[in-house]
């Protein structure tokens, strides 16, 4: 479990988790997260670790 939480933090997904907060795809948060996350590195290491898939198709941000 330790593994996926350093991604989280190591991606800034922490941010995501606090209540009563609403995000939308053109928010600087989610813009910098799908920069983030659509690299091929990261996309290998979410898909392991948190059993997400992220594909570069997957615009705008949901």
């Amino acid at each position: 479990m330790l593994p996926a939480l350093l991604l989280l933090e190591n991606l800034n997904l922490l941010q995501f988790l606090t209540p009563d907060i609403q995000l939308r795809g053109s928010d600087e948060w989610m813009v910098e997260f799908k920069a983030l996350a659509v690299v091929v590195t990261h996309r290998h290491v979410i898909k392991n670790y948190l059993n997400v898939t992220i594909s570069e198709k997957l615009t705008p941000v949901a």
